[in-house]
């Protein structure tokens, strides 16, 4: 009769014992440094604050496919390592895999193999103290450190601009969102800027010579170029 009776007691440490071994789980870090690529919706300088006060700075990564293989498999490898953890640590929970920040895809009908690098420029701890995030470090074609001056120039990225960037990946999982990988832009070399212009071009559209309309000619009337007018004189 005694038999059926569950230890509560025991099972409850148990779970708070589990629970604070997942909550210890850290992920790798991994650093990864892309081939030269294209970048677009690059904020690298002045972080992007549109739907974030803190601001983000962010850069995503057009890559050819053909010099992607080694980036993914790394990408890639980070994910499988971080899955392993989890299930390790937590057997019967079943994990949500959440979209990932990399893929291969097309732009403007050309493939590439697209990443998508974020970070936070600070936020609110659990505690109420507030905390910020240096931006990513800048470098000129030659290696070279940017000045404040240089970063200046290169605020705005526009389409055709190439560089490389160095990437801090890691881990992370949710309740709500599940699992994934976080990738950060830490550094960022720019080997081609292309300064960013709002032209009909630059928001995809197709232009065509402007074509200007004569005014017809009034009949038994000269003209003459605007401005000359005073250069007729009629006997």
């Amino acid at each position: 009769m005694y038999g059926n009776i569950r230890n509560t007691s025991n099972m409850d440490d148990l779970k708070r014992t589990h629970n604070r071994n997942f909550q210890m789980i850290k992920s790798e870090i991994l650093n990864i440094t892309t081939p030269v690529c294209l970048f677009q919706f690059a904020w690298l300088v002045e972080p992007d604050t549109k739907f974030d006060a803190s601001g983000i700075w962010q850069v995503e990564c057009l890559i050819d496919p053909e010099k992607a293989q080694e980036t993914e498999e790394q990408l890639s490898g980070l994910l499988e390592r971080w899955k392993g953890q989890l299930k390790m640590a937590n057997p019967n929970k079943k994990f949500k895999l959440a979209p990932l920040p990399w893929e291969f895809t097309e732009v403007d009908g050309q493939p590439y193999f697209k990443i998508k690098t974020k970070m936070k420029g600070g936020g609110v701890r659990a505690d109420g103290t507030q905390w910020k995030q240096r931006p990513p470090v800048l470098f000129n074609p030659d290696g070279s450190p940017m000045s404040e001056d240089q970063k200046g120039r290169v605020n705005k990225c526009g389409p055709g601009t190439t560089g490389q960037v160095n990437m801090r990946c890691s881990g992370w999982e949710t309740a709500a969102f599940g699992v994934g990988i976080k990738i950060q832009p830490e550094a960022v070399i720019i080997h081609n800027h292309v300064e960013y212009n709002k032209t009909a071009q630059g928001y995809g559209f197709e232009t065509e010579e402007a074509v200007v309309e004569e005014k017809p000619k009034v009949q038994g009337f000269e003209t003459v170029p605007a401005g000359n007018e005073l250069s007729l004189i009629h006997i």
